[in-house]
């Protein structure tokens, strides 16, 4: 009788132990299940979408529009030069060589048209005011002599062959005389003027331009071949700009473009300047000389602002060609990308909106307007876009997200 009774009850335990197991593994397999179903909602993809009741539509200020064609202004980057057209940068020779005398220039030195820049010694000017003084004399005589000839062959009574000598004589004369005065002038010796109590051996060589010295090879007591460079003069009335604009630019470069551009290190832009000329030559790193005329330049105003030769960075005003646009509050920002949202639906009663998120790639941006291009699948023409309104939507997405 005892051991009837233990082997019921070991009987009683093991169908129990057995319905508890079956309960913690049904329990268990629930529990999977749910973990199953929400990693394959969390992984799901598709379009996002934001609905809003018409209480919510109003708070949120919702207005629908579609993009439209402007054209905007863009800026494109470059760098460059002072620079100086070839005709105001001067190399001061002489024709005649010499040794100075006098001179006393430095570079850096601010020069006028006309003022003496060195004076030159030669025994040779000398005998330049010579010899026109003796066929100026010669001349003379030979223009009394032309005269009387002239009168004498009316009345027949020299031949005509003399008479026409004494015309040639007096014509090659004339012809000399010119030419030496002509090198007097190179000089800066008046001929005029000239007479036997007044013959120099020095001379002062004027600036032919107004302007700044930027090189001075010589100095006092050297000889100065016709060859050699006295003085190197810069006019900075006509400086302008040169930029170097890239090969796959250059297409977008007009003349009439405004440029604004800072000196050296300056980043503020403050100058500001036009495109006038745009070279038609390639350089070895392909880039292409743009010349700009600075607006406002006065050299006796501000005569260190722009130094020949100084670095230049520049920007210059592009205008596009007519592009899609949106105004910038349309546009949200979230997650690294560009997001702007569509009406799909608007239905019942009261009335819902359904709106979809979508990716956009923007471009410029001008005056509150962002270029934008749209998904091929979205016809902007037909298509409301949520243009005032839109980061309601994203925080609306994103609240609905954390619950």
């Amino acid at each position: 009788m005892h051991t009837l009774l233990s082997a019921s009850l070991l009987t009683l335990l093991l169908v129990a132990g057995c319905s508890s197991s079956d309960k913690q593994d049904g329990k268990a397999d629930t529990n999977l299940a749910e973990v199953a179903t929400t990693k394959s909602d969390s992984t799901k993809t598709g379009p996002i979408r934001v609905s809003l009741t018409q209480a919510q539509y109003d708070v949120a200020a919702i207005q629908l529009g579609q993009p439209a064609l402007r054209t905007l202004n863009t800026t494109l980057k470059a760098n460059g030069t002072i620079d100086v057209p070839a005709s105001n940068l001067v190399s001061v020779t002489v024709p005649f060589g010499g040794y100075i005398r006098k001179i006393d220039l430095e570079p850096g030195m601010k020069v006028r048209k006309g003022q003496p820049l060195v004076v030159l010694e030669n025994p040779e000017y000398i005998q330049l005011q010579q010899d026109y003084l003796d066929t100026k004399a010669k001349l003379e005589f030979a223009d009394l002599d032309y005269a009387r000839q002239q009168e004498l062959s009316r009345d027949n009574v020299n031949a005509l062959k003399q008479f026409q000598q004494v015309r040639a004589n007096r014509q090659s004369l004339q012809a000399q005389l010119a030419g030496m005065a002509q090198r007097l002038a190179i000089l800066h010796i008046n001929p005029t003027k000239l007479s036997p109590s007044q013959l120099t051996r020095q001379v002062a060589i004027p600036s032919p331009v107004s302007g700044f010295v930027t090189n001075v090879p010589v100095n006092n007591g050297r000889f100065l071949n016709p060859s050699d460079i006295l003085v190197e003069i810069t006019n900075v009335d006509h400086l302008h700009v040169r930029l170097s604009i890239f090969e796959k630019d250059i297409s977008r470069i007009h003349a009439g473009q405004i440029v604004h551009f800072g000196m050296g290190g300056d980043p503020s832009f403050v100058h500001r300047g036009e495109i006038f000329l745009i070279g038609k030559s390639i350089a070895a790193d392909r880039t292409i000389s743009v010349l700009a005329h600075p607006d406002g330049y006065a050299p006796d105003r501000r005569p260190n602002d722009f130094i020949p030769g100084g670095y230049v960075s520049a920007l210059v005003d592009i205008r596009t060609q007519p592009l899609q646009t949106l105004p910038e509050a349309a546009v949200v920002s979230y997650g690294g990308k560009s997001l702007v949202y569509v009406l799909e639906k608007k239905q019942g009663n009261p009335t819902s909106y359904q709106f979809r998120q979508v990716d956009v790639k923007t471009g410029v941006r001008e005056k509150g307007y962002v270029a934008v291009t749209l998904p091929s699948d979205i016809n902007p023409t037909v298509t409301p876009i949520v243009v005032n309104g839109a980061y309601s939507l994203l925080a609306k997405l994103n609240n609905s997200e954390e619950e």
